[in-house]
């Protein structure tokens, strides 16, 4: 007979209050809806090219006229005056600690982006390269991990109780739902645009899922930054593959 007593003491009780133990007060639910409000700008990519029709070469200037306001913004809040407007009064409610005091993610994110886009291949002017996948597989990496953490982040939040072991604040149900938001993603993603091999999203979750777990990795390894870039390569090379044979 099971113990429903034992069972919600163990749920609700220890697993939960070491979760809370290791999640920092300041950044709670509110502050990650925010933050997560800024990741979603990544749907403007596949709606400027695929709805508006927006040439890529114009959105890859699009990113790098990005980065040259943003990062004058990181030298003069972090280098110049650190308690700015900037700091006290926007990033205060979508940073976490981490970043407060050193270079904002949003920076290498941006670059990311850019640098996924540029793999699709140059065409401006007399410059013209061909890349190395199409724009639809630069597409799937970035809109899936950003929504599977999304996903993973809120729900992890909002309704955590299980901690998910070998991590320091991350729980079983924000897992799972970033997992499953991963995948569904990429599929509907996919569908809309018309691509159709539906298996490719579980190559962008699988990745999401190993890197979920690595936690004390450095800036430049963290999942939704070095992750798209390991999933676009991993796609490449498995259409390489199919090609030959």
């Amino acid at each position: 007979m099971v113990n429903i007593q034992a069972w919600t003491k163990f749920y609700r009780g220890i697993v939960m209050d070491e979760t809370k133990s290791l999640d920092s007060d300041e950044f709670n639910l509110f502050n990650e809806l925010g933050r997560k409000a800024v990741h979603f700008s990544v749907w403007i990519i596949p709606l400027a090219y695929h709805w508006l029709k927006i040439e890529l070469w114009f959105i890859q200037f699009s990113l790098v006229g990005v980065l040259c306001i943003f990062i004058p913004i990181e030298i003069y809040r972090v280098k110049v005056n650190p308690n700015s407007w900037i700091q006290v009064y926007l990033f205060k409610y979508i940073m976490r600690a981490s970043e407060k005091e050193g270079p904002a993610n949003y920076i290498f994110t941006t670059a990311i982006w850019l640098v996924l886009l540029l793999g699709v291949g140059i065409e401006f002017g007399g410059l013209s390269w061909k890349g190395f996948y199409v724009m639809e597989m630069a597409e799937l990496v970035l809109v899936t991990t950003v929504m599977g953490d999304s996903a993973a982040a809120i729900i992890g939040k909002a309704l955590g109780r299980v901690k998910l072991p070998k991590t320091a604040n991350k729980t079983v149900e924000g897992f799972v739902a970033g997992l499953l938001t991963n995948y569904f993603v990429g599929v509907v993603f996919l569908t809309i645009v018309g691509f159709p091999p539906f298996f490719l999203p579980l190559i962008p979750t699988l990745v999401w899922c190993c890197f979920d777990f690595l936690e004390d990795l450095p800036w430049f390894l963290a999942d939704n930054l070095f992750g798209p870039s390991i999933a676009v390569a991993l796609i490449s090379i498995l259409e390489f593959v199919v090609k030959l044979t």
